[in-house]
């Protein structure tokens, strides 16, 4: 199994190394779906540094609830896209642009920004939530396909 990464933004703050069930996440916000790297760990890690430190903490407005997946199974809560978050994407899609996306089709134009809903968590329409952070995720650590654990949280400036 190849090692996959997501970048999301965590609701509310969790320590590097934080380890959970791949079904009970902490609230967050997507905001680059699964991908696998080329190259080194650490070089991502390094340009997502580089890249917090010149992008500003920013608001979001929660939207409507909507079903993704193919069936529909996964209830979201979609975030208003404005010029801040569409452009944290596209410049992190512009980081990753020699990774390989599990489902391309949903960055760059075809990106909603969301939030799902979560067993004990989810997000109010109208509410607004600062995105101050970014937060690199490992989506199998020590190849458990069961668990996901924050590598590294990225203060924005």
């Amino acid at each position: 199994m190849s090692q996959k990464y997501i970048v999301v933004s965590f609701l509310e703050p969790l320590e590097n190394g934080f380890n959970f069930s791949c079904k009970e996440w902490p609230l967050h916000i997507t905001l680059l779906p699964n991908f696998t790297i080329k190259g080194s760990l650490n070089e991502l890690i390094n340009k997502l540094g580089e890249l917090a430190s010149i992008v500003s903490a920013f608001d979001v407005e929660v939207g409507n609830n909507e079903r993704f997946g193919p069936n529909g199974e996964v209830l979201v809560s979609l975030i208003k896209p404005n010029e801040n978050i569409l452009s944290l994407h596209n410049v992190l899609v512009d980081v990753a642009k020699l990774y390989v996306f599990d489902t391309p089709q949903y960055i760059g134009d075809g990106y909603r920004p969301h939030a799902t809903v979560q067993l004990n968590n989810k997000l109010i329409r109208g509410q607004i939530k600062n995105i101050n952070s970014i937060t690199l995720v490992d989506m199998y650590p020590n190849n458990d396909i069961e668990r996901r654990q924050t590598i590294e949280t990225f203060k924005l400036k």
